[in-house]
Order: C-alpha cells, then sequence, then structure tokens
C-alpha cells in the first residue's frame, strides 16, 4: 500500500489541487522561514479556502470550558434531520504541529463527517505551542472528553458511544490521551482515531530517510522544530506522554489509523499499527498512496481526501454502531 519504487511521486490530482491552491494564493507555510504569528495566520488562511463554501449542518454550537486549569472552547456540529435519540460523538484534535491550527481548521471535512456519519462532530481550541508546552493542550482534551461524558445527556450525545481522532500533532493528542484514560482506570471512549500521527521524535526511520528532505512538504527538519516547541527539555522527547508510540498500547479501544505513503511520519502509524495487531484488538488500517502529509483536509478538490473521508465515515459507523 505505501509508495515502495525508487522514485516516488505525488499523484496526478495532488499536484493539480496544489497547483489550484498556489493560483489563490493559499497554502501551507514554512515554519523554518515564517514567522510563527505570520505561519498562523496563512494557515488559517488556507484553512477557510478549502472550507468554502461550507457544508450545511443543522445546528452549530459552542461550549467554554472555563473549569480547565487553562480554558478551551469545544464547538459541535450537529446533523441536519437528527432525531431526538442520542447521537454519537467523534471530537476530531486539529494538527499543526501543535504550533498553529484552530476551530476552523478542518471545518468543511468535520461537516461533512457530521452530515455523511449522521453523528455529531466537534472541534476543540486545545493550547498552542511555545505558549503552552506540554501537558496544557493533553489536560485540556482530557478535560473536555470528560465534560463531554458528563454533559452528554443535556448535550444530545451517547455517552456511551464517544470517540476521539486526531490528524499529525492531533493524532499524538489522541493516542496520549487514550492511554492516559486507560492508565487511570477511565477508559470511556468506544474508538479512536489517528491520522499520520505525529507519534514519535524518531529521526532515523525508513520513511524519514525517504522523505525527510521535505520535497513532499513536511520534513525532518520541520518536524525538529515542532517539538522544540512542543517541549521545554528535550530530555522530554522519550517521555511516553510526549511520544506515545513509545507506550504500552494493550487495552485500547478499536483504533482507526489512515496515513499518507509519501510522508516522513509514515513509519510512525505502521508501527502502531504493527503493535497494535500483536495485542489487539486489530485496527482498521488503510495507507493512501500518492499523497503526501496534510491531505485529509483536501476535500473540495482532491479525490483521494474524498475517499479518506468515506472510509473515515464507514470506520466510524462501524466502531460506533450501537
Amino acid at each position: 500500500m505505501s509508495d515502495a519504487s525508487p522514485t516516488p511521486t505525488l499523484a496526478a490530482d495532488v499536484l493539480a489541487a496544489q497547483a489550484l491552491a498556489k493560483q489563490h494564493g493559499v497554502g501551507t507555510p514554512n515554519v523554518l522561514t515564517t514567522p510563527l504569528a505570520d505561519t498562523r495566520e496563512k494557515s488559517r488562511a488556507y484553512q477557510e479556502w478549502l472550507s468554502q463554501p461550507a457544508p450545511p449542518v443543522g445546528r452549530v454550537v459552542e461550549h467554554r470550558l472555563d473549569h480547565l486549569a487553562v480554558p478551551a472552547t469545544l464547538r459541535l456540529y450537529y446533523p441536519e434531520g437528527a432525531s431526538a435519540a442520542p447521537l454519537p460523538l467523534y471530537l476530531h484534535l486539529h494538527g499543526g504541529g501543535f504550533a498553529h491550527g484552530d476551530l476552523d481548521t478542518l471545518d468543511r471535512w468535520k461537516r461533512e463527517i457530521a452530515a455523511e456519519a449522521g453523528i455529531v462532530t466537534a472541534g476543540l481550541s486545545y493550547a498552542l505551542s511555545p505558549e503552552a508546552r506540554y501537558p496544557v493542550a493533553l489536560e485540556q482534551v482530557l478535560g473536555a472528553l470528560r465534560w463531554l461524558r458528563d454533559q452528554a445527556p443535556s448535550l444530545g450525545l451517547d455517552a456511551t458511544r464517544l470517540s476521539v481522532g486526531g490528524e499529525s500533532a492531533g493524532g499524538n493528542l489522541t493516542l496520549a490521551a487514550l492511554q492516559r484514560l486507560r492508565d487511570e482506570g477511565d477508559a470511556f471512549i468506544k474508538t479512536g482515531v489517528v491520522i499520520y500521527g505525529m507519534l514519535s521524535a524518531r529521526r532515523d526511520t525508513p520513511s524519514h530517510e525517504s522523505f525527510g528532505d521535505g520535497r513532499f512538504g513536511l520534513s525532518t527538519e520541520k518536524l525538529d522544530w515542532f517539538w522544540n516547541q512542543y517541549v521545554g527539555d528535550a530530555a522530554q522527547l522519550t517521555d511516553p506522554g510526549v511520544a506515545p508510540l513509545h507506550a504500552d498500547v494493550a487495552g485500547l479501544p478499536p483504533l482507526i489509523l489512515q496515513a499518507a505513503a509519501l510522508d516522513p511520519l509514515l513509519d510512525d502509524t505502521l508501527d502502531l499499527a504493527n503493535k497494535l495487531f500483536a495485542t489487539g484488538p486489530a485496527p482498521t488500517f488503510i495507507v493512501y498512496s500518492g499523497v503526501p502529509h496534510s491531505f485529509i483536509g483536501m476535500t473540495r478538490i482532491l479525490p483521494q481526501a474524498q475517499e479518506a473521508m468515506t472510509d473515515l465515515v464507514q470506520a466510524l459507523r462501524r466502531n460506533l454502531a450501537a
């Protein structure tokens, strides 16, 4: 399923989508050469362009979680025509290397999943680095998940069918949160989603060797920069809370894994899948050929992103079934 050829290349659809974004003056900025404030603003503009026009949903509601040590905001997307019966929920944690991204990241994608799966989707405005380093964002995620469980009846949610997932840095926070809930005897999440997760700070993997030069966007050097924002001490990079690939994966709920074949982080997902196949339950696992890191949010302009979204909807329906 991965691109094992000597000269892997981006799929023609990806090149066309990237060219279209460039024509409109948007895209993912280079964090190594762009001031962080500008990176955040340019990323926000790119996400806004990807999300327009916003697909309709039944309603969008925001809740401020002021009870958290560092407050955050949850945004819930309810599907149109929802019945009075409590609905499952999928909380998605955005990527951005812990350093950029916000509630509007993947807005279109979250709306599409709510509509296609008939579930409530949500986003969380977790605190960004370097202003808020590990473990601030992880603690916010745990607090948000517990609040959703406790408030489920008033929110129209089924507390027995809650799920959490994320892409890149959000995949890291997802896996770390599931491990913490398990370790604390509070494993109430029904399923989890990790999409090309930033799960370790390793630099010596085959996928880093093959794709870490940055010709497909993300590079080893950029990942090093992101990790340096997230932690205050390099010694933390082997802490399982920071790099959850190094932690035990036994006893987790069923996981849905998606990865990009042309991504220096590919081996993080491959190694997680292998650990899960060894310990069980077996994950749902797909690697998408010809695509780079960060492709999933391009559903408006990229068929492979639409395919991955459809696959995720099917897996969520299956794993969140009553």
